[in-house]
């Protein structure tokens, strides 16, 4: 969707955040278009069974038990991937600035605990065992950014709070990982 005329503003922004087209392709980034069964509806019309939609963490089932409705609308989208590189989940970035969450992971699933997880975990490790520094950074964009100017071995965390999981991964991965999150009061608690 990012490619269609529904995804004008989502490119617009990426443009704006100087993120080439051939790095929207290599970070595999897509869109979400704002409406409320575009995904939901795209799957099950390809036989993919509704349960395994909502379990999957990409549509969420009303409490009335109504039709499930599409967990990212309206944000660019992330994939997530564990350490060997399988997609576990996905992460949204609001286009519209009054949203509620400027950022949405996916829900905690059989595949997906985000307190366990780093954003770019894979190509980081291998980066950090050439020699590169392990670098932290706020979120996707952080990440993305510093990869594409030569900081390879660059994750994130998956939220505001660094977790005692996050922690270890990053140690098994560096002795010494640099610490760059934002410098407001969230990231500084999340470094200390």
């Amino acid at each position: 969707q990012l490619r269609t005329a529904a995804g004008q503003q989502a490119r617009d922004y990426l443009s704006r955040r100087k993120l080439s087209e051939a790095s929207q392709d290599r970070w595999e980034i897509g869109y979400a278009p704002d409406a409320r069964t575009a995904l939901f509806s795209a799957l099950t019309g390809k036989g993919i069974p509704p349960d395994l939609i909502v379990d999957a963490g990409l549509a969420i089932r009303p409490e009335d038990g109504g039709t499930p409705y599409d967990r990212f609308r309206g944000r660019i989208i992330f994939p997530i991937r564990d350490a060997r590189g399988r997609a576990i989940s996905l992460g949204g970035r609001a286009l519209d600035p009054a949203a509620r969450a400027k950022y949405l992971n996916g829900p905690e699933t059989e595949l997906f605990d985000k307190g366990r997880q780093l954003f770019n975990i894979g190509p980081a490790r291998e980066a950090a065992g050439k020699g590169k520094p392990l670098i932290v950074a706020e979120g996707y964009m952080d990440v993305i950014a510093l990869c594409d100017a030569g900081f390879t071995a660059t994750v994130a965390p998956l939220g505001t709070a660094v977790t005692e999981d996050q922690l270890r991964l990053m140690w098994r991965i560096h002795p010494e990982p640099v610490i760059a999150l934002d410098g407001d009061k969230a990231g500084l608690r999340a470094a200390l």
